[in-house]
């Protein structure tokens, strides 16, 4: 298992070196100047050449990336061309904002989806069976930013129950401790603070839950049905053992395996695709950090927080291949 573990590790490297290529490359393809961007529309000439000397956008790109490279193997990501601040003190700041709707998604999916998917295989082609498909397929098949505004148009601005955008509401001070508006707000003990910070949560979450929620659904469905037709299953059938044993015991344990490469992976994309959930509620994470440098062509922070997400996504699939080891002994001998 080490050795399989500094293997993976050590693969890392180049996958985020050609990461860091691609990303360092197609930042300076995005239209625009930062330098102008920065000024304004009104800078002269000699205002913009004296921004890009200080900002060294003058210099070749080769120059410029050999300069990033070398900051990062002392730890720097450079600096902000917006406000100065360092990228990596930044991006730390924001990165509990990311993880707390991501987590939280994660395990809300898991309640509600493999326990549908199960339900569904149990009861295939079911009343039950096609309500789960026909409302799974359209989880999957609605478009987050579509669902984020028909939730702050239903729940937020017409009945008026939950919050449109924010982390916790302005009137509780709360001081950060952990980074996670929940704890953080638990911590303060500031009566209402918790509440606060949990209805804010409710909306972001859910549009980042449904879409793993309907595909674990859908995939713990089929896998279900597949190894309930299995060799296995037909044995302990025959042994006289009760439904319940077939479907939990031997059913759904050997067909949560495949389901943990979904979680993860999912997982991993959902961190990367809550940049329009972040800029739509007003979330202060690294997704709508990430969408203000966009806009504001600032190169540091596109490529550091880039490079973030790309470690947390091999991150999440080495724990995934680790999860396996430990759940299978078949894959666990293969890794020695």
């Amino acid at each position: 298992m080490f050795a399989f573990l500094v293997r993976r590790l050590l693969a890392l490297i180049p996958v985020l070196l050609l990461v860091l290529v691609i990303v360092f490359s197609l930042v300076r393809l995005i239209p625009g100047d930062p330098a102008v961007t920065l000024l304004g529309p009104g800078a002269t000439e000699d205002q913009i050449a004296a921004l890009r000397a200080q900002l060294d956008l003058d210099q070749p790109a080769l120059v410029q990336f050999w300069s990033y490279l070398t900051g990062l193997l002392h730890g720097d990501m450079g600096n902000s061309l917006k406000s100065g601040q360092p990228v990596l003190s930044e991006i730390l700041i924001r990165l509990p904002a990311t993880l707390e709707i991501s987590i939280t998604a994660v395990l809300i999916a898991i309640l509600v989806g493999i326990p549908i998917g199960v339900v569904s295989a149990t009861r295939a082609n079911s009343g039950f069976d096609h309500s789960v498909r026909v409302i799974s397929l359209t989880g999957v098949s609605m478009p987050a930013f579509l669902l984020a505004l028909l939730l702050q148009l239903v729940f937020a601005t017409w009945l008026g129950w939950l919050p449109v955008s924010g982390r916790i509401s302005p009137y509780f001070f709360v001081d950060r401790v952990t980074g996670f508006s929940i704890i953080d707000a638990w911590l303060s003990g500031e009566p209402g603070a918790v509440a606060s910070a949990i209805s804010h949560m409710v909306l972001p979450t859910t549009v980042l839950a449904v879409f793993l929620a309907a595909t674990l659904g859908r995939f713990v469905r089929s896998t279900m049905l597949e190894v309930m037709d299995e060799d296995f299953v037909r044995t302990a059938r025959a042994k006289g053992l009760s439904r319940h044993d077939v479907v939990y015991n031997h059913a759904l344990r050997n067909s949560l395996l495949p389901a943990i490469t979904v979680i993860g992976l999912k997982f991993a994309e959902m961190l990367g695709g809550a940049i329009l959930t972040e800029t739509i509620f007003s979330w202060p994470g690294i997704g709508r950090y990430m969408f203000e440098a966009i806009r504001n062509r600032d190169y540091p922070v596109i490529q550091g927080a880039t490079l973030v997400f790309a470690l947390m996504f091999m991150l999440t699939s080495l724990i995934v291949d680790i999860l396996y080891a430990v759940l299978d002994p078949r894959v666990r001998r293969k890794m020695r």
